[in-house]
């Protein structure tokens, strides 16, 4: 059975068989709290959305990051191919310039590992702090569904990561997890209700990503920048003994 509007009554709610393709309309109070609920669960999306758009950036970063590493590395390797080339060629007719190449080159290091260190702590922040809140909720009893880890509907059983629910159309991630420790999530979930019960309730979960990236990137930039302008001047007087 569907929830449809009723086409004989004015905002009327009915319930329409789709097998049989039949229509019963329900009664003014029925339809006045399904009204209620369908509100409710807008209302809930609408919220949902507004928690979980810094993850938008993460998916981006996510989906582009195999892209530009592999851009990166081929250019890196493109660009040390001339930088030789040129040390090479400025050792014997320039030899104090060869000192000008250390900070293009440590910059360039730089950049690509702190994108990489960046894209690795956030992917731990993603694990350990976003991924818990986008898991379906345990079953409330054995042997019934899955629910909903925004409005609490039970999921459709599928062999899938993921499924989406049919009534707030909330993403949930199906693991291991939730079935091994379903005990454990299931009090969790009632603190959790309980800290919002007393007005304790916080989305920067949804941000730990963003910030990890950076967090990650800029110290691990200025390792790597620091390493390489101290290793370097040795590669190149290296490089000059065997030229």
């Amino acid at each position: 059975m569907q929830v449809v509007a009723d086409h004989g009554g004015q905002g009327g709610v009915a319930l329409f068989c789709g097998y049989c393709h039949q229509r019963e309309a329900l009664p003014p109070d029925a339809a006045e709290r399904v009204g209620y609920l369908q509100h409710r669960l807008v209302l809930l999306k609408q919220a949902r959305e507004s928690d979980e758009a810094p993850l938008k950036a993460v998916a981006t970063l996510r989906r582009a990051w195999i892209p530009v590493l592999l851009l990166f590395a081929v250019l890196m390797v493109y660009q040390l191919y001339q930088n030789v080339i040129l040390i090479r060629s400025l050792q014997k007719t320039a030899p104090d310039a060869v000192a000008h190449m250390v900070a293009p080159l440590t910059f360039q290091a730089a950049i690509i590992g702190g994108y990489a260190i960046g894209y690795l702590g956030m992917s731990l922040a993603y694990k350990r702090a976003v991924k818990p809140l986008l898991r379906a909720k345990p079953p409330a009893a054995l042997g019934v569904a899955l629910r909903c880890r925004s409005c609490g509907g039970d999921l459709p059983s599928v062999r899938a990561p993921h499924v989406v629910c049919g009534y707030c159309s909330a993403h949930n991630l199906l693991d291991s997890q939730v079935t091994q420790r379903a005990s454990q999530l299931l009090q969790e979930e009632i603190a959790a209700y309980q800290a919002r019960a007393h007005g304790v309730y916080s989305t920067d979960a949804f941000r730990a990503p963003t910030k990890a990236f950076y967090r990650w990137a800029i110290p691990g930039a200025l390792v790597i920048g620091v390493v390489v302008a101290s290793v370097l001047p040795v590669l190149i007087a290296l490089l000059a003994l065997i030229g």
